[in-house]
């Protein structure tokens, strides 16, 4: 079996990934010792559930590296888990332009970063954002990333590659041609954030017959409940439009309807949190018919271990047929105020 496929079979096996984002890219990051209690955790949660651990990990999560040189320690202090977990690693990225790198050398100058600052092996590389400006005439995508990346995957230099952010013709485009190498993509999804299901993304990585990332699937946060004020922040979702004033406050009706709604008629033998009703919810569409092709695995985070007890309870974090159905029914009316990545302030300056 091929590198290619082993993750691929092993992807398909993953029931909850770890985003490791918010161990490093806030303003002050987690102490280095209790990040590494989180990932030890979530390998210990992934083994009882008799599959490989899912590290989202990223070149830009935080100023110097912090992110991946995190990872590089917690292996280097614990070197016989490093078999037992999957790194997806987002790279290719100037956040401070929000520039994507996407030429053949700034690729590959990407991948040798990340590897020399995780210290290890990255099994899945993925470029932040794609641009169309880095198109030739005729091309959906820009071929010299895809080949580079594909030449990588040859050479042993990485497993796979993914997508993040793309959209459908871009994601048709990658598998028409990179197919061979295209494991997943990473997108947004959650209760809060569900574009995907309806722009026809969730539906081109079912025909490319890949597994979708689901990056915040906890909306940020927002659907644990904890985010009642814009003071509850101490990240870059403080800048984000639909975390302020007016706009949080709107949002808030899908937390309450989720207390009242959800948990309140839910009986006393079956009680869960918000953020294992929205884990639930973003699982539930894996018993689709219309997405049999393809993979949903929620990446919450996650800085305590009681927090990664709630989000990696595979069992608790299940919703009824019913639950959905009223969830859906309350989302049909439901609008968002702010879009998905608007800020009301810049939070990649430094």
């Amino acid at each position: 079996m091929s590198k290619v496929e082993q993750i691929r079979k092993d992807l398909a096996e993953i029931g909850t990934g770890y985003g490791l984002m918010g161990l490093t890219w806030r303003d002050d990051p987690v102490p280095k010792e209790q990040a590494f209690e989180c990932m030890l955790k979530v390998i210990e949660f992934s083994r009882a559930n008799n599959h490989k651990a899912f590290f989202n990990v990223g070149e830009f999560y935080g100023p110097k590296f912090i992110n991946l040189t995190y990872v590089k320690e917690f292996f280097e202090k614990y070197p016989e888990t490093r078999k037992e977990v999957i790194i997806s690693c987002k790279g290719a990225m100037n956040v401070q332009e929000y520039k994507a790198l996407l030429k053949s050398d700034e690729i590959r100058k990407s991948v040798e970063t990340c590897t020399k600052h995780l210290g290890t092996f990255i099994d899945i590389f993925e470029p932040a954002r794609l641009d169309p400006t880095a198109c030739k005439e005729g091309e959906a995508v820009p071929a010299e990333t895809f080949d580079t990346l594909a030449a990588l995957v040859d050479e042993g230099v990485i497993g796979a590659f993914s997508l993040s952010e793309a959209n459908a013709k871009e994601i048709t485009a990658v598998h028409k041609g990179w197919g061979k190498y295209l494991v997943c993509v990473e997108l947004e999804l959650s209760m809060f954030s569900y574009e995907i299901l309806t722009d026809g993304i969730a539906k081109a990585c079912n025909n490319a017959n890949v597994a979708i990332i689901c990056y915040s699937p906890l909306g940020k946060g927002f659907l644990t409940g904890a985010i009642r004020k814009n003071d509850d922040l101490d990240d870059f979702r403080k800048h984000l439009k639909y975390f302020n004033g007016d706009d949080l406050n709107k949002n808030l009706s899908l937390v309450k309807f989720l207390e009242d709604e959800i948990l309140a008629k839910r009986d006393s033998s079956h009680t869960v949190t918000l953020a294992q009703i929205a884990l639930g919810w973003v699982v539930y569409w894996n018993k689709q018919k219309e997405y049999s092709n393809t993979k949903f695995i929620p990446i919450p985070g996650g800085t305590t271990i009681d927090k990664l007890v709630q989000n990696f309870d595979e069992k608790k974090c299940t919703i009824t047929d019913d639950e959905f159905a009223k969830i859906e029914k309350f989302l049909g009316g439901f609008t968002r105020s702010g879009n998905r990545y608007e800020f009301i302030t810049n939070p990649f300056q430094t």
